[in-house]
């Protein structure tokens, strides 16, 4: 009897993944993200299929022709409520762009972009719809630093060294790094204005998982054993939440939390591990935040400053939920305080906030999130 129990037990383990992580087919896109010569235009696509995304939904699509790729935001592939104007779905959008970019160059191909012009609003058709189109030609091969941190950037969802500031020169370098002509980084360290943006992340966290349509949306996303990673390659892993290691052991072992379970949980990180161990809270701004071409740009500018940091030794997370909020309240028509708070923190009427960040130095590393395979994302 006990060793059937413990034949059982074994088997759970090695199918739910609880002894391995970071592993397999799902995560072979980050062994294999340069490419060959002989790809041709598609080469550069293998890294941007690596861009930071909400909630891992990878939505894109590229269509590679002789002279050009087109980029498209796949909107079946949508956070529902969590994202009723698909602005975040762009900025994901927006960051794989900015891969493919910095691959591009770095591989001999000169990249000009032009993206499409709109705005995003309630009830967009699900069919892929054209971001950009981004005409290729031949150049002088040029790597650069963030180019290189490509492999090593991912999302950090752990404990931040506490207590420990970065450098105002540090920051200074970042917002250059990933400023554009479209979206313009705010770095909040001093104690007061900082608390101030803490409090709101903490505030939409509590309001979002009250909201039992916002929080089903954003509970189809996550991945809790090898099996689901394996089926899907793609939504946040047990290994990538952030928990300790026996506690990501012991999460895949047990039955699958309850959702009411998983929003106290992901409540209680915020509150209690992720916003007060950073020593940096950050907002990414635009004129227009549901502007097509800005929502591009801002997406540009988080992949250019997550890559930057990575490249430094820092890590990044975002923490997006009272954006989040203020998209919900205008698809519900429902009274927003978080628009508000934010622009008074902004200071000033011309701006307003589409992304909201931690930035640290990291207690531990990073795993890599799934993937799926280049030719999953082809036209």
């Amino acid at each position: 009897m006990c060793a059937a129990l413990g034949a059982a037990a074994f088997y759970r383990g090695y199918d739910r993944g609880v002894f391995t992580g970071g592993q397999g087919a799902a995560y072979d896109p980050w062994s294999e993200w340069q490419g060959n010569p002989a790809d041709g235009l598609v080469r550069p696509l293998r890294a941007a299929i690596l861009a930071a995304n909400p909630h891992d939904t990878q939505p894109w699509l590229f269509r590679a022709r002789a002279s050009h790729i087109d980029v498209f935001a796949d909107r079946r592939r949508n956070l529902g409520s969590f994202d009723p104007f698909r602005r975040e779905m762009h900025l994901g959008v927006g960051a794989a762009i900015e891969n493919l970019t910095l691959a591009a160059r770095a591989q001999g191909f000169a990249a000009e972009i032009a993206p499409v012009d709109g705005i995003l609003s309630l009830g967009l058709p699900p069919a892929p719809a054209r971001a950009a189109r981004i005409a290729m030609s031949r150049a002088a091969a040029k790597r650069d630093r963030l180019f290189d941190a490509l492999p090593r950037r991912h999302t950090n969802r752990g404990p931040y060294v506490a207590g420990r500031p970065i450098p105002a020169s540090m920051l200074l370098m970042l917002a250059e790094t990933a400023n554009n002509s479209g979206a313009r980084v705010v770095f909040f360290q001093n104690e007061a204005r900082r608390e101030r943006l803490a409090r709101l992340v903490i505030d939409a966290t509590t309001r979002i998982i009250a909201d039992k349509e916002m929080a089903a949306d954003s509970a189809r996303w996550f991945r809790t054993g090898a099996p689901e990673i394996r089926r899907y390659r793609d939504g946040i892993t047990m290994d990538a939440a952030g928990l300790s290691p026996g506690m990501v052991m012991l999460t895949k072992f047990l039955p699958d939390l309850n959702a009411a379970t998983a929003d106290a949980y992901w409540l209680r990180m915020t509150r209690d591990t992720q916003v007060p161990s950073a020593p940096v809270l950050g907002l990414i701004c635009v004129r227009d935040r549901l502007d097509m071409r800005n929502t591009l740009l801002a997406g540009r500018a988080w992949q250019r400053l997550h890559l930057a940091a990575t490249a430094d030794g820092l890590a990044a997370q975002p923490l997006n939920q009272p954006v989040e909020c203020v998209d919900r309240a205008a698809m519900t028509d429902a009274a927003d305080k978080f628009g508000p708070a934010m622009q008074e923190l902004i200071g000033t009427t011309d701006w307003e906030a589409t992304f909201v960040f931690r930035l640290g130095e990291p207690q531990s590393s990073a795993p890599a999130s799934p993937r799926r395979p280049l030719e999953a994302v082809l036209i």
